[in-house]
């Protein structure tokens, strides 16, 4: 077979030129590269992506892989076959662009021709005319090993030869940062000898890659606009690559002062993270103190996680950024709005009017500015558990119909519905108020009280088996879950104390002469006890039969309660307000006078204390017997006797000094 003169001049052309631009130079070939003499009607072009990083320190024209043809097995130090599971899809397109470059079997391809489809290629892409106009176009991915081979391409046809453009037209952006230039191939190609051609043609182009980063920010909700929150400091993550719940563990990170953390090291592929409990962050095993965040549903090593990015074969176009804020736990408190003094002190029977409060948390409903990857929001998960469980202790009474539960907003405005917006659930004991009522969270009107104070009044009593001037304590155990996956549950317990006093009395004679010395305990002495209102204390009566004992006033002693010495001289009064009171003795004991004035007292957290029991004396009565009986005629006759005795001692005294 004859060759013609362009296919011997195109063969040492691109010899000497190698496959242009972007290529290595230098190493040494395979000897297993096969030619032949005569120019093959078809070639294959075989490209072997190789790749480095910014860092590598490469000088082309030293350490290159010279682009003859022929396969080379050694790279300069820091150059690499391209890895497409790390830096995804590149894409090849050959076309042959003989028609537009050699229109005549005279025409010849100068190296500045070759250096104007190198550059147009570059610079447009396929909107280059050269690579619009090209026939049997072909564009096909590198494989696992960087490599993809244009098989049986027209070589020396009708005694010419074909030029072809290959250039890369797909690679993902940012985890490759310089493209492969173009490349322009004459085939057949002559051999090194300059004899023989080359059956197939190896081609080495390069990129510069580069692995990602990804910065994420910590914030703390404090009830402002995501723009004016505080970054949090100290919180602590770990990056996975993969499914959310089935990833591989890459690292830990920690928020700096900006809440800043930077992931590094990125490549194609999947990625979350997952939040872990740190100082600032607590987790459902621990509860939160005021200055401490809740871990978020949304973050977790699970299914449900929304902290993902993925870097696609298409990769990045702009910087990888997330935001993800933590919010506070919900804050209650419990008061005990009425009562008498500092110590909130009832009588048996009365009402005690509670108040609870809820602040809401920002994210009961799910929060709006939770999350943002990316560019793209996305709401936090709402809270799925919001209860207030209310238990009457020792001492104390819930009556169902009586303790009118109310719940609205901190200044009264808005006004809760039961089975709308909250259910109420009775028992024995107490009650628990559950938010929880549309379909797994909270109300709309609830929810559109995120930020603010809920407040639910309710009432208990006190009864009859009430331990005087002890705590009478009512529990609150407040129960709630961020997290809708999980049923671990954060409780928060309160309490809100009353008392009931009394006051101890000692009922004793006047002891020897009426000087209190070797005094002797009554018993019997009966009493009744007034309030500073003057009504008498009339007992414990369940007047509502609701159950519960109540103490009765009245208005006549005739109707009182008798208060009476035992045997030691002890009575008591108990379960009274602080106050003052006052004792009448109704009844005294036998061959004793009963008291004409009352005895003053007053109730407080120490009448009750034995070192503080009232002493209260009675005198006997007088013993003179009735005039006109034997005893009074013996009394007189006595007295007159004794009467004489005494003058007659005294003339006798008088006698003798003079």
């Amino acid at each position: 077979m004859a060759i013609n003169r362009y296919v011997k001049k195109a063969g040492m052309l691109v010899g000497m030129l190698g496959i242009i631009a972007s290529c290595f130079q230098g190493y040494q070939a395979y000897a297993e590269d096969v030619t032949q003499k005569t120019p093959p009607e078809k070639v294959n072009i075989t490209v072997h992506k190789l790749m480095y990083d910014q860092g590598t320190q490469l000088n082309v024209d030293i350490d290159g892989i010279k682009n003859d043809g022929y396969t080379h097995d050694q790279y300069p130090t820091g150059v690499t076959k391209y890895n497409k599971a790390d830096y995804g899809d590149v894409e090849f397109t050959l076309g042959n662009i003989t028609d537009q470059v050699l229109l005549t079997e005279d025409s010849d391809l100068t190296n500045a021709k070759v250096d104007e489809i190198v550059k147009d290629v570059e610079d447009k892409g396929s909107n280059s005319e050269y690579v619009k106009n090209a026939t049997n176009k072909i564009t096909s991915a590198v494989d696992e090993n960087g490599e993809i081979t244009f098989a049986d391409q027209p070589a020396y046809v009708n005694s010419k030869g074909n030029v072809y453009v290959v250039y890369e037209s797909k690679s993902a952006a940012g985890l490759v940062t310089q493209k492969a230039k173009p490349m322009v191939v004459i085939a057949p190609m002559t051999d090194n000898t300059g004899s023989g051609f080359l059956k197939d043609i190896h081609l080495y182009p390069k990129n510069i890659v580069s692995k990602l980063s990804f910065e994420l920010t910590k914030f703390g909700d404090d009830g402002t606009a995501q723009s004016k929150q505080t970054p949090l400091k100290g919180a602590k993550f770990e990056l996975y690559k993969g499914e959310p719940g089935k990833g591989t563990k890459l690292g830990d990170l920690v928020s700096d002062d900006q809440g800043k953390l930077t992931a590094t090291d990125l490549t194609l592929g999947k990625y979350y993270f997952v939040e872990v409990p740190s100082e600032v962050v607590v987790g459902s095993d621990k509860e939160p103190t005021a200055d401490q965040y809740l871990l978020g549903a949304d973050a977790r090593n699970d299914a449900h996680n929304k902290l993902t990015f993925e870097i696609t074969n298409d990769g990045v176009t702009s910087d990888l950024k997330a935001s993800y804020v933590n919010y506070k736990a919900p804050v209650i408190d419990k008061t005990v709005t009425n009562g008498t003094g500092q110590e909130h002190s009832f009588q048996i029977g009365d009402a005690v009017n509670y108040q609870g409060t809820i602040h809401i948390p920002t994210d009961i409903a799910g929060g709006a500015d939770g999350i943002t990857v990316n560019g793209v929001k996305s709401e936090t998960s709402p809270y799925s558990v919001f209860k207030w469980g209310d238990t009457a202790g020792q001492g104390l009474s819930y009556v169902a119909a009586k303790a009118n539960i109310k719940v609205t907003n901190k200044d009264g405005s808005v006004v809760l519905k039961e089975n709308t917006d909250y259910k109420i659930q009775n028992s024995e004991n107490g009650f628990v108020i559950d938010f929880i009522v549309n379909n797994g969270q909270v109300s709309d009107t609830v929810a559109s009280l995120h930020g603010q104070d809920l407040q639910m009044t309710y009432n208990m009593y006190v009864n009859d088996s009430a331990a005087v001037a002890n705590p009478l304590t009512n529990s609150v155990d407040f129960v709630y879950n961020n997290n809708p996956f999980n049923q671990k549950e954060h409780h928060e317990k309160t309490k809100a104390d009353v008392v009931t006093y009394g006051a101890k009395f000692l009922k004793v004679d006047s002891g020897l002469f009426g000087t209190g010395i070797k005094a002797t305990p009554l018993e019997g002495a009966e009493f009744a006890a007034k309030n500073a209102e003057g009504k008498y204390y009339g007992g414990l009566v369940d007047t509502d039969k609701d159950g519960v004992k109540e103490a009765v006033w009245v208005d006549d002693v005739a109707n009182a309660a008798i208060l009476k010495s035992d045997k030691e001289g002890h009575f008591e009064i108990t379960g009274l307000t602080e106050g003052e009171y006052s004792l009448e003795e109704t009844k005294a004991p036998e061959n004793y006078q009963k008291l004409t004035k009352e005895i003053s007292f007053k109730v407080d957290k120490d009448s009750y204390k034995e070192e503080n029991r009232i002493t209260i004396k009675n005198n006997q009565k007088a013993s003179v017997p009735m005039t006109g009986s034997n005893g009074f005629q013996t009394y007189v006759l006595i007295s007159c006797l004794l009467l004489g005795a005494g003058a007659l001692s005294a003339v006798v005294y008088f006698k003798k000094k003079a």
